[in-house]
Formats: structure tokens, sequence, C-alpha cells
């Protein structure tokens, strides 16, 4: 199975981030150094038709300015190549990349523009309508911007759903990737998120497979907890109705 990483934003502000999705750069380059060692670092839509176990792809999500400024030298340093899925009503926001650095970055070589929805919205949540309209819109922006065809998407927050899935494959997309919620089909795809807390030996763990299951007990154990949860409060709620008849 390839991996699929995801990062957020290379940086190292004193508080973290919600979601602990900042990665100092000092860890970042010896998570580089380590990939391009003992893995084969390939381009995201490689993994489409690809069986080797050894490839990894790196991506990239929402489109922060410091994934031109910090990231992008690093991975040129190492020669490796990712996909910078952008979320289109962030560009020319604070903290996030302007058009004209959009546009310089999606000119490099190592570099492939995706979708990443167009207000980072929870797409689960949303009408057929709206859905589709930030598929369309957030590619026309993009498009619009780079010069280049967009047709890969990452699902903002990971979320989607089979209905998406055909309705992201309906607009047009190539591929999409979730993080690990989804049918793990074409337009869910899964991939293994990265954050400050993923030292080096948590990094070659996840890279070499071990995120997926260890998600999938913890979601277990979650499911579990929740089920024990109701099965206290039932009993609680037909006492107070005896007692009140």
């Amino acid at each position: 199975m390839n991996s699929i990483l995801v990062y957020h934003t290379i940086s190292s502000p004193a508080q973290a981030l919600p979601g602990d999705i900042d990665i100092s750069p000092e860890r970042f380059e010896r998570q580089l150094q380590w990939l391009s060692r003992w893995r084969k670092v390939v381009r995201l839509y490689q993994t489409l038709r690809a069986t080797d176990s050894r490839q990894v792809a790196i991506t990239f999500d929402d489109g922060f300015r410091d994934n031109l400024t910090v990231a992008l030298p690093l991975l040129e340093k190492f020669n490796l190549p990712m996909t910078l899925f952008v979320t289109a009503g962030f560009v020319g926001a604070q903290g996030y990349l302007s058009r004209a650095e959009l546009r310089e970055i999606s000119k490099h070589p190592l570099v492939t523009i995706g979708a990443h929805g167009l207000k980072h919205r929870h797409f689960t949540r949303l009408s057929h309508a709206e859905a589709r309209f930030e598929l369309i819109e957030s590619r026309r922006m993009l498009e619009e911007t780079t010069g280049n065809k967009v047709e890969l998407m990452a699902w903002p927050y990971g979320e989607c759903n089979y209905e998406l899935e055909l309705l992201c494959e309906e607009a047009g997309y190539r591929a999409a990737w979730s993080v690990w919620k989804g049918n793990n089909t074409r337009h869910s795809l899964w991939r293994v998120p990265l954050g400050r807390n993923d030292n080096l030996l948590r990094f070659i763990a996840k890279v070499s497979g071990a995120y997926f299951p260890v998600k999938a007990l913890e979601n277990k154990i979650a499911e579990l907890k929740t089920s024990k949860k109701a099965a206290k409060v039932k009993p609680h709620r037909q006492e107070v109705s005896t007692t009140t008849r």
C-alpha cells in the first residue's frame, strides 16, 4: 500500500495550531532526509496506478504561505515532488499564498496544484447544490490563477461519503483524497496526517503502515465507549419514566 502523507504548515508557532497541524522546519527536513534514503517519493498521480509499497507521495493542504517560502526550498534540497491542495477562497488571506505566489509555485517543476474546496467547509454538511458549487468554483478559480488544469482534489477535514465521491467524479476530478474517512475508493483515497507531535520514530511508523490499523482500533474503542455510555443512560431513563407513572 502506498503511503500518502499530508502536511499543512511548516512553522514553529509558540502555541500549537488547532489539530497540531504545524511542523517545525527542522523536523520536516529530518523527515524528508529519511524519505529520500528509504523510500521512493513519487508524484501523487503516480500512486493511482502503482503497487510498490515503498512508494510515498507528499501532499499539503490549505495553501499556507510557508509552503512556498519554507517547505519548497527543503523539497528542492532533496528533489522531492509535492501536491499542494489549495483552498481557493483562502488565496490572498493573511498567512496564505497570494495570487502571485500561487502562480509562482504552480510553475515549479516539483509542484502539482490540486483543489481543496472554496471556503474549507464541511462537505458532509452541505446540500448537493452547495457541494457541487464548491467543487466546480474552486477548480475554476485555481485554473484561472495558475493557467494549469486542476484534476485532483482533497476533502476539507478529510470528510466525505459515497454521495460526495460520486459528485466529485461527476464534476470531472480525476481522483480525490480524504484522510481516513470515506470508502478509500478513487475519490476518497486515504492519507496519513502529520503534525507537531510526530517525531522521527512516530513518522517512520506512520509511513510504514502503522497509522490505519491504529486509527481503526481507536475508532473501535471510541464506539465501544459510546455504546457503554448509552447502555448506562437507558436504564436510568426507564426508571425515571416508571416513577413518574
